[in-house]
């Protein structure tokens, strides 16, 4: 019996490497999962509700301005707050919504304006929750673990981009949008009730903040100092070389990589390529398998090279990969090509680059949580999620005008060259490697790290 106990608990450490991650892992794919369904729903609501493709862009467009108003600010707060209760509240609060929701949908009540305020306070439970799970991972695993649990978030996060809308639609043809809304919050509320049982390690105050409150007679006013801690946080991220740098290339690839695949891929395979819509959908999907893949393969490659050259090669290669892509975009190519032929040309290089995907985003993810304080980690993660968030809707409209204008291959030819270019320069670069070979580093004096292991 002791030896079977043993064994479940080696179980345990090798799927979610200590009991505190595994339940934060299990709640944040609940949570996952629940938007994943919650928006697949959302969808069809609106337009068996509207009928109105203008309505759900506009609904869609509301849920996305939290994200970029207000997610630097969310930083201050994680950084400020407990962040056990901003996780455990943000899920238990998208399920009461979401559970009012379905109450108020059986009710026969819901309305496009309800539909407006319920998504605005979801999406604002979303931008405190995702800053505060990755300013939380780096306390609750050591620092060589971190490969492995920012392998597991990708995991997650693929995994739930399949299961959502199919989850979504299962439950949908079976229960109808009450019992998607019910089903859906009650997931919300369990999630946060299994991560009330982590054990959050102490979080770090802010450093000149609480100068501040001990040198002034009065203590400064809320408002005041969360302007402080915000300017604090730019601060920082502008007065740490290699951080700026990370940030500023890890900017620029998603103003690439978000309109490519969101906006040029579906135009090149229906435009272009004439491919019929079960095997674009087909294609669609290999992404995130190629996502699940690639978090197999990550641990393995940072134990071989080091996570610079693995990120700046993973560029790279994803740069290749559409350069590959672009000769099938050429009439004398594409037209000799069997429908067959078209979606494998298509599917295959979309399955790698879902693979090296994982290989450029758990670097990036390791670097900022091993190189920033654990007190601006929020701040860090939140400014970096704003200011991507912001940059999203000026690419698509930017790639939406230009695949109209310029020839669909040269387009492709153009950003592959782009990404190769910029996989080049972060592999050339000087003060990105400082990101992992030096300790943490708080307005020049030196910051001690531990991580408290959390094994069960």
């Amino acid at each position: 019996m002791a030896h079977t106990a043993k064994d479940r608990t080696q179980l345990w450490k090798r799927l979610f490497i200590n009991r505190d991650y595994g339940l934060l892992f299990l709640g944040r794919l609940v949570s996952q999962i629940g938007d994943g369904i919650h928006y697949f729903a959302l969808t069809w609501l609106v337009l068996d509700l509207t009928g109105s493709g203008t309505a759900l862009g506009s609904l869609l467009m509301v849920s996305t301005l939290p994200g970029i108003l207000l997610a630097p600010f969310a930083g201050v707060i994680v950084d400020t707050f407990s962040r056990k209760i901003i996780i455990v509240g943000a899920d238990i609060i998208r399920g009461l919504l979401t559970l009012a929701l379905a109450v108020i949908y059986h009710s026969g009540l819901l309305t496009m304006p309800i539909l407006y305020v319920a998504t605005v306070l979801l999406s604002l439970c979303g931008v405190v929750f995702g800053p505060a799970i990755s300013a939380t991972i780096p306390n609750l695993v050591k620092k060589e673990e971190l490969v492995q649990a920012n392998a597991r978030d990708s995991f997650s996060m693929s995994a739930t981009g399949i299961l959502g809308p199919i989850v979504g639609a299962v439950i949908l043809g079976a229960t109808g949008y009450f019992g998607v809304f019910a089903i859906n919050g009650i997931c919300f509320i369990l999630s946060g009730i299994s991560e009330m049982f982590i054990r959050f390690p102490k979080q770090e105050k802010h450093g000149l903040a609480a100068v501040q409150v001990r040198d002034e007679a009065e203590p400064p006013s809320l408002a005041r100092q969360f302007i402080v801690d915000f300017k604090q946080g730019f601060a920082y991220i502008w007065g740490n070389v290699g951080l700026r740098t990370m940030i500023i290339f890890a900017l620029a690839l998603n103003f690439m990589a978000n309109p490519l695949f969101s906006v040029v891929f579906p135009y090149f395979a229906k435009e272009i390529l004439q491919m019929e819509a079960s095997h674009y959908g087909f294609t669609q999907s290999s992404f995130p398998a190629g996502l699940m893949l690639g978090t197999f393969l990550v641990g393995a490659l940072t134990q071989r090279i080091s996570k610079h050259q693995l990120l700046s090669w993973g560029i790279v290669g994803q740069g290749i990969l559409v350069l590959l892509m672009s000769i099938i975009a050429f009439p004398v190519v594409h037209q000799y090509l069997s429908p067959m032929a078209i979606l494998a040309s298509i599917a295959v290089p979309t399955l790698f680059l879902g693979i090296l995907n994982v290989q450029v985003n758990v670097p990036l993810n390791v670097a900022l949580q091993e190189s920033v304080p654990d007190n601006y980690r929020g701040r860090v993660f939140g400014l970096l999620s704003s200011l991507g968030q912001m940059l999203v809707p000026i690419s698509m409209a930017l790639f939406g005008i230009l695949v109209d204008v310029i020839p669909t291959a040269y387009f492709l030819i153009t950003c592959g060259i782009g990404t190769v270019v910029l996989g080049i320069a972060m592999g050339m670069s000087s003060s990105i490697p400082t990101l992992y070979e030096q300790p943490e580093v708080e307005f020049g004096f030196q910051v001690e790290k531990t991580h408290e292991s959390a094994s069960s």
